[in-house]
């Protein structure tokens, strides 16, 4: 059954997805929003749990850049708590990390006298000015200038929090450009939604249901139709039947593995097949916790340095308190495994992570619960990545008006929901060049 005619049909509700569908909508194209879930936002929301609002994804929310330059560009509400600083746990003690000169800093924490930190500083100094070619992990690349444990304990930590990944299968060159201005230019400006994401995604979600516009929840993609190389609509079950939505273009937000399953295999070249099947998924475990009061009282983000699987935490209600019912605090803490580059063995990375829930926070006995365990395996729906960052494909595709958006397609440099909101709007200007409005 036919069901309607669009400029594009974009295919879930994620960052990129809103972030693609709010941008075109302002650009005055005829856009349809399908979401198979009940709810907006993918990663970028938030469910309710034994009246606390969990992250279904990730809790930070760059400032100052992609993600709130296109809030207000398409007049959607950006209700975001700025939340900047950054506290180390390190031998058992909380030591805020500096504005500026954070580099030397750790290295000052992790004991290394100044003429290692200064041979080490100007490393990483000129690492952001001469971005080596080579490919080489971040572990490989520090090994060149220290073998201390301890400086290898510290940016393991910080590179798993920005990445998701270890530190010898991070890509040093990725970092080197996230930290540049050729990339996102690091995470200088952070922020979390005083309600939850759920929040702020519906609020960009409000933009797109303007002038025939529309978002459709529970209404999953069944399949992509091409004809002639070309795709002409999506298959979308809405209300328990398939319906066929005409489109002149779509946009997927569910990762290309996905994309190429409902469009089959048959209508791309070998070239695309080879980079969607050589795409690795990035596990991950969030352990939620409730207390009775607050853990590890920092006003900003925590990473945990020498523990054995956390490598970054947030105290949400210690900003945001509607997060968790009165009285109650919560604490979103996030594990890389052992490693990335095959499926977890999940007993064994829980019962790790509750160790160092139970080292950091010495009180957790007293006055906290594990409220849930999120485990987010390569075999997962929503794990952490689609791909491993430094690792990412185009947002275009051998098909003329097809596209990729989201975090499998993030440009090179970029992390996060700001480089998901980054590949959304570099699918939209390549859309506004092939394309013009008007079904």
């Amino acid at each position: 059954m036919k069901q309607g005619k669009y400029d594009v049909v974009v295919i879930g509700s994620g960052m990129g997805g809103l972030c693609s569908a709010a941008l075109l909508v302002k650009n005055g194209y005829k856009t349809l929003v399908v979401e198979s879930l009940e709810r907006v936002g993918g990663r970028f929301s938030t469910e309710e749990y034994e009246g606390f609002r969990l992250p279904t994804g990730g809790v930070g929310v760059q400032t100052r850049g992609v993600i709130q330059g296109i809030f207000e560009e398409v007049g959607a509400k950006f209700d975001i708590v700025d939340v900047s600083r950054h506290f180390i746990w390190i031998d058992g003690s909380w030591v805020e990390l500096p504005e500026k000169g954070q580099v030397r800093f750790l290295l000052s924490l992790c004991g290394c006298d100044s003429v290692a930190r200064d041979k080490i500083g100007a490393a990483f100094s000129d690492l952001r000015r001469n971005v080596p070619e080579e490919p080489m992990s971040f572990r490989t690349w520090l090994q060149q200038y220290t073998m201390k444990e301890k400086v290898f304990d510290a940016f393991q930590a910080v590179t798993s929090a920005i990445s998701e990944l270890n530190d010898f299968e991070y890509p040093v060159k990725h970092w080197a450009v996230y930290h540049s201005p050729k990339g996102q230019g690091g995470l200088t400006h952070l922020g979390h939604s005083r309600l939850g994401n759920r929040s702020n995604a519906e609020n960009l979600a409000k933009t797109v249901k303007v002038n025939g516009s529309d978002v459709w929840v529970g209404a999953p993609a069944k399949q992509i139709k091409i004809k002639n190389g070309r795709v002409t609509g999506v298959v979308v079950e809405k209300n328990g039947k398939d319906v066929e939505v005409d489109a002149r273009v779509v946009i997927s937000n569910m990762g290309p593995k996905r994309t190429v399953q409902l469009a089959g295999r048959e209508n791309f070249d070998a070239e695309h097949l080879k980079q969607v099947d050589a795409l690795k998924e990035v596990p991950l475990i969030v352990t939620l916790v409730a207390s009775d009061r607050p853990l590890g009282n920092v006003p900003g983000s925590v990473i945990p340095i020498g523990a054995r699987r956390i490598v970054d935490g947030i105290p949400i209600t210690n900003f945001c308190p509607a997060w968790a019912p009165k009285g109650q605090h919560l604490m979103v803490l996030w594990g890389t495994p052992v490693s990335c580059a095959h499926a977890m063995d999940v007993e064994r990375e829980i019962e790790l992570n509750i160790q160092d829930v139970k080292d950091i926070f010495p009180d957790f006995d007293k006055y906290g619960r594990i409220l849930k365990m999120d485990v987010r395996n390569v075999d997962h729906e929503f794990p952490g990545y689609r791909a491993w960052p430094g690792h990412t494909m185009p947002q275009t595709t051998p098909i003329a008006n097809l596209f990729h958006v989201g975090d499998a397609v993030m440009p090179f440099g970029w992390e996060g929901f700001a480089g998901c909101a980054q590949s959304a709007r570099m699918a939209v200007n390549e859309i506004k060049k092939r394309f013009k409005p008007g079904v």
